[in-house]
């Protein structure tokens, strides 16, 4: 039987609805995608025209290089937060433009805008198609610069753009949400009162209800649960990490610190570490030459730094510390973690003749610990170093074991800034190798703000390399940035401040946000070469961009220990060297590769194996008190 068209078009509308949904998606989406949008709006008001193209812009931004090659949740982050930024940018400066032409009667500036519209349009979408491209492309050279093993290519880069867009869309659907919420806050309190003074009542009140909601719901509730889970994890065994057995080592059955309380990481440092027969097998000497390395570590346990350093003096005392040629004052990071190659390398170098003293200040991680409290650190160190000190100086000096400092990251800020000056810590010590710390590092920030003319901010030259020596390669213990010799020979006491240009927590700071630093205007940025001598292991078409920078150098800090070691805020095998430089042990480069060797191999053993023996200390150690 013939069916009219009228018929078959009935027919066909359920089909036509429920295309509809999906391709009111498709539409959406292509609102929300760089380049793609610059063809015209399909689904959003005409009044988000101006916010889209500030996004647009703010997409170039997103994607420009950083100090690490991004992953793809990374990128995700940066576009979607960047556009969104980009997209209050766009709107206020339309409104501003808008309502100064309004006020003088300027109607052309409107038309001229709509005729140009398309023209600038279809530019920003070309200059978008180019630096997406770019930016894909320059991925494999950022991963060779830091040496990474596994090659992510320009589909992680092109994932994060595409995921971004759809966040940049969640962040606008939350904007509108507190927009309307405003608008229906104000209308109430228009009843009672003028527009002039409900809107801003009505923006405070909004605000004021963000701000508690924020810190009730979101801050508090994630301090809480990190609290709660960094105190289980302290409690936790590393699975290689048994109790010692040696008497030189807090927590063994012999020390007056009982191995429960030394913490997940401080059970890790007095566990791990050569014995006398690795390092003579390592370094190829008689085992006759090598005394056992003395670790002491106290936990927190509620104590006071005061009651803590007394314990690492009485620990001190009970292993006889005080009759080696070497002490080393260490501090941790927030964990109580110190890295390996600072303790073995120490260890190694100084032929097992050597003890080392730390002791923990939190079990927090890190960027939490220096968000909520940066004194803690500072205070822990300086108390630790002030009783080994004070006890050293009652000596004679003929007796005297020469004292050195050192840390990474957390312990490094604490170490170096526990002295009121960098002339102190020179006239108070006999050498000290810091790696990677904080951007916020009171004395090194003073030390490069003193650099010598000439010398570049990411490797300043202090007093002529005379005792300080800046290093982003174990080159740079012998020579400057531009490969050319220091103007002083290196004296004692030697210190060696470790920073790569790679490493984000060394360079970030929130002024990052809306100041341009010195290493973004020197060479090595915006295009300019740096010498080869400099290792520079970041792009050198890096740029500053307000907000932008601030943003990308900040989430950085979450992958920084993604590279291997020698980029980012990864610092291994040059550790040793830099000790070795300063301890002036006089090792070759073949031994410091065999020690960097060995202590991979007890790092990895440390965290990774023997769970079963690890369970069983556990159970040996709280079973009973």
């Amino acid at each position: 039987m013939f069916k009219s068209p009228r018929d078959a078009l009935k027919k066909l509308r359920p089909r036509r609805r429920a295309v509809r949904a999906p391709l009111y998606a498709v539409e959406l989406f292509a609102d929300l995608t760089p380049m793609v949008r610059m063809s015209g709006l399909r689904r959003l008001p005409e009044n988000f025209t101006s916010g889209i193209l500030g996004a647009e812009v703010a997409a170039w931004s997103a994607i420009s290089p950083s100090l690490l090659p991004h992953p793809w949740w990374v990128t995700t982050a940066n576009v979607a937060i960047g556009q969104a930024a980009g997209h209050s940018v766009g709107v206020g400066l339309a409104n501003l433009i808008t309502g100064v032409s309004d006020a003088f009667g300027w109607t052309k500036a409107r038309r001229l805008r709509q005729k140009t519209a398309p023209f600038v349009q279809f530019a920003m979408g070309t200059v978008t198609v180019g630096t997406y491209l770019t930016a894909a492309l320059r991925r494999s050279e950022h991963e060779r610069l830091v040496e990474e093993s596994h090659n992510r290519g320009p589909l992680q880069t092109l994932a994060g753009i595409a995921l971004g867009s759809l966040g940049y869309g969640a962040l606008l659907l939350v904007g509108e949400g507190i927009q309307m919420s405003t608008k229906r806050f104000n209308q109430q309190l228009r009843r009672w009162m003028p527009p002039v003074v409900s809107w801003p009542l009505a923006i405070a009140g909004m605000g004021a209800l963000g701000a508690v909601l924020t810190d009730k719901v979101v801050i508090r509730q994630i301090l809480n649960s990190a609290y709660r889970n960094a105190d289980a994890l302290n409690r936790e065994f590393l699975p290689g990490a048994a109790k010692p057995r040696e008497r030189e080592r807090s927590g063994s059955p012999a020390s007056l610190e009982k191995w429960k309380y030394l913490g997940r990481q401080g059970r890790a440092v007095v566990a791990g570490g050569p014995r006398p027969h690795d390092i003579a097998e390592v370094l190829g000497v008689p085992v006759s030459e090598v005394k056992q390395p003395i670790r002491v570590f106290i936990g927190l346990k509620n104590r006071t730094p005061e009651h803590q350093a007394e314990m690492v003096l009485r620990e001190m005392d009970r292993t006889d510390a005080w009759s080696r040629k070497h002490i080393a004052v260490m501090s941790s990071a927030g964990t109580g973690w110190i890295n390996d190659f600072h303790t073995s390398g120490f260890e190694f170098l100084s032929q097992g003749d050597c003890a080392i003293a730390a002791m923990q200040y939190s079990f927090m991680p890190s960027a939490y610990s220096y968000a909520s409290d940066r004194e803690v650190p500072v205070r822990s160190a300086k108390t630790l170093l002030a009783a080994v000190k004070k006890r050293l100086d009652a000596m004679p000096e003929d007796k005297r074991p020469l004292l050195y400092v050192g840390g990474e990251s957390l312990g490094a800020y604490g170490l170096t800034d526990s002295f009121d000056s960098v002339e102190q810590l020179i006239s108070t010590v006999d050498g000290g190798v810091f790696t990677g710390a904080p951007g916020f590092t009171r004395n090194i920030a003073e030390l490069t703000r003193r650099r010598d003319p000439g010398s570049p901010q990411r490797l300043p030259v202090v007093d002529g390399g005379r005792n300080i020596r800046f290093a982003a390669h174990p080159d740079h213990l012998h020579h400057t940035f531009d490969g050319s010799g220091y103007e002083q020979e290196w004296e004692f006491p030697r210190t060696v401040f470790a920073q790569h240009a790679s490493d984000p927590v060394v360079w970030w700071d929130w002024r990052l946000f809306f100041n341009q630093p010195d290493w973004l205007r020197e060479p090595g940025s915006r295009g300019i070469k740096a010498p080869a001598a400099q290792h520079l292991d970041v792009p050198q078409s890096m740029r500053w961009m307000p907000f932008i920078t601030g943003w990308q150098v900040g989430v950085d800090q979450l992958i920084s220990l993604n590279p291997p070691g020698g980029h980012g805020h990864q610092y291994h095998e040059e550790t040793v060297a830099y000790w070795n430089a300063v301890l002036d042990t006089g090792f070759s480069a073949d031994a410091i590769r065999r020690i960097h060797g060995w202590i991979m191999q007890d790092s990895t053993r440390l965290r990774a194996t023997a769970a079963g023996a690890a369970k069983e200390t556990a159970k040996e150690t709280f079973g009973t008190d």
